[in-house]
């Protein structure tokens, strides 16, 4: 028995009876408990997430690149692939030396934009690092996932000098068997110049906050403001009389975080009285990237609001949503979470999106379910499609709406972009929410298949594995629209219990020619895209606008399937 043997005994024993051996270091056997304790299945596939977008010039990156290619260069034609995550354990880029590593990472999920914390995946040299907070070699079986048994990892913090807060891990993969002492040291002394990197970036983003700050707090009467991002936060005496020392720099960009996330809705805070605070929210960048925000303080009374919505009845609202509509995306779930806010304040609701996304389901979900989950009177009302109405009807829809000024109305609009959308309709409307393509969220094509299956059949066919697999390697142009036609015929050709892939109708059968898109090349993509019609399709407008050479632009089409 050689020591990956006795390490992977020493595993089967920890899963199945819970024994832990001497044979594994302590590191491991923490990380082990952990991803047990969190419930990662060892024997399957992970259940990767992704992030809905990553910046990909971003002060992170820009510090860790030049480093990686240093090691590049010096490893040579070595089998080796490294990564760098952010602090969060999303995977912000990765570098392979090889067809076979990329292969082999591939079938994984080690994927730009996916998330690597042991919760998801089990013990890595990615999460195990952020875990432990220092240096971690996990070689073969020390993985909790068997499926990344064939590679050691070693992974290292970048660590900020002069604050010590961990802003990400690079990490170096190899082939199990490799001699990752003499790995540890070079990745540990690339993580170090990154992270000195990184402070001269950082300064010039906090130097962009505190001019901003102070030209807020010069500008005209003076009034409470605060500037803060994820490392500082600066308040003038106003703000600091005005809150005192009510909420800690997490708890406050903690909050400027939600607030974006969920569209800019308002944010308000508690003065040290017990007093409400309005918060003008403004972001403020350096270079393109967001170097944080100002919080300008207000203590005028608040215009009323329709009702005050808990945090408890809108997960209440989103959960029976998500019941009915499953989706496990990022941006699914941030689609109905903003709908459900604008259902529990009875606010009004727009829904845009292509055709087919979902968004007159969705409408129906939102008024079906707030009655019975938020307590409201009402279902509120369904004004339908607008797409098609024309300047009389929708000035005489704003005339009823205002009319109505306290009840829940829900519309849909078929728009590809918010800047397709008619101006007036963005004034009638407190809460505008895209609906996603399905293109953009892959991940929720299973739950998806499943529901829609369950629901066609009173559950009595489900899919079988290899069915699951072909309906997620399909391109679903049409949306949700067409996987829903999909499914139906395949039901009406099926005789067995479970839909297998040759029920599956080839007449829908679109398979995209190009490889499935990350969600970081899914953004870049719309942005090319975005350019190339308002150049109106002049390449070398478009490549000046971008910022890119001409032969740059063909081969990002070519790769990203715009050619």
């Amino acid at each position: 028995m050689n020591d990956q043997s006795l390490i992977a005994a020493a595993r089967e024993a920890f899963l199945h009876e819970g024994v832990e051996s001497a044979d594994v270091r302590p590191a491991t056997l923490r990380a082990w408990k952990r991803a047990k304790l969190g419930g990662v299945r060892p024997d399957t596939e992970p259940a990767v997430v992704f992030a809905s977008a990553m910046n990909p010039d971003s002060a992170l990156l820009r510090a860790v690149r030049p480093v990686v290619h240093d090691i590049m260069a010096q490893l040579g034609t070595a089998e080796f692939a490294m990564m760098v995550t952010d602090r969060d354990a999303y995977i912000a880029d990765r570098w392979v030396s090889s067809t076979s590593m990329g292969t082999l990472l591939d079938g994984m999920g080690v994927l730009k934009g996916a998330r690597f914390d042991e919760a998801s995946v089990g013990s890595t040299g990615l999460g195990t690092v952020l875990e432990e907070r220092a240096i971690s070699i996990v070689d073969g079986a020390e993985h909790f996932n068997r499926c990344f048994d064939p590679v050691v990892a070693v992974g290292v913090p970048v660590i900020r000098p002069g604050s010590g807060s961990i802003e990400g891990v690079l990490d170096l993969v190899c082939p199990t068997g490799a001699p990752h002492e003499v790995l540890a040291a070079l990745v540990e002394r690339a993580a170090r110049d990154a992270g000195d990197r990184l402070l001269s970036g950082y300064a010039a983003d906090d130097r962009a906050l505190l001019d901003a700050f102070l030209h807020a707090d010069r500008r005209g009467s003076r009034r409470p403001v605060i500037a803060l991002n994820d490392r500082i936060i600066m308040a003038n005496t106003l703000a600091s009389a005005l809150v005192g020392s009510r909420y800690s720099h997490d708890q406050l960009w903690e909050s400027v975080q939600r607030t974006i996330a969920l569209g800019g809705q308002p944010l308000r805070l508690t003065a040290s009285d017990g007093s409400p605070i309005d918060v003008g929210l403004r972001l403020v960048h350096h270079s393109g990237d967001v170097a944080g925000a100002l919080l300008q303080l207000s203590t005028m009374p608040a215009k009323p609001t329709r009702s005050s919505p808990t945090s408890d009845s809108v997960s209440a609202l989103v959960d029976a949503i998500l019941d009915e509509l499953p989706g496990r995306s990022w941006l699914w779930q941030s689609a109905v979470h903003s709908a459900a806010r604008a259902g529990t304040t009875e606010g009004r609701l727009l829904l845009y999106g292509s055709p087919g996304v979902g968004k007159t389901a969705l409408a129906g979900a939102v008024t079906g379910n707030r009655v019975a989950t938020a307590g409201m009177v009402s279902e509120g009302r369904l004004l339908g499609d607008l797409t098609h109405r024309g300047s009389d009807e929708l000035a005489t829809l704003g005339a009823e709406l205002d009319a109505d000024d306290h009840g829940f109305a829900v519309a849909t609009l078929t728009a590809e972009r918010a800047e397709d959308i008619d101006p007036r309709l963005l004034t009638m409307f407190e809460y505008v929410v895209e609906v996603p393509d399905l293109s953009r969220r892959p991940e929720d094509v299973t739950d998806l298949a499943e529901t829609l299956v369950r629901r066609f059949s009173a559950g009595t066919v489900g899919l079988a594995v290899p069915t699951i697999r072909e309906l997620c390697q399909r391109d679903w142009r049409g949306n949700v629209a067409q996987l829903s036609r999909t499914l139906r015929a395949a039901l009406d050709h099926t005789t067995g219990p479970r839909l297998q892939p040759a029920d599956l109708p080839t007449t829908t059968t679109h398979t995209s020619p190009h490889k499935r898109l990350s969600h970081l090349e899914q953004a870049e993509r719309e942005a090319i895209a975005g350019a190339l019609r308002r150049a109106n399709g002049n390449r070398l407008k478009t490549a000046e606008a971008l910022g890119i050479s001409r032969a740059t632009l063909y081969r990002k089409l070519a790769a990203l399937g715009l050619g």
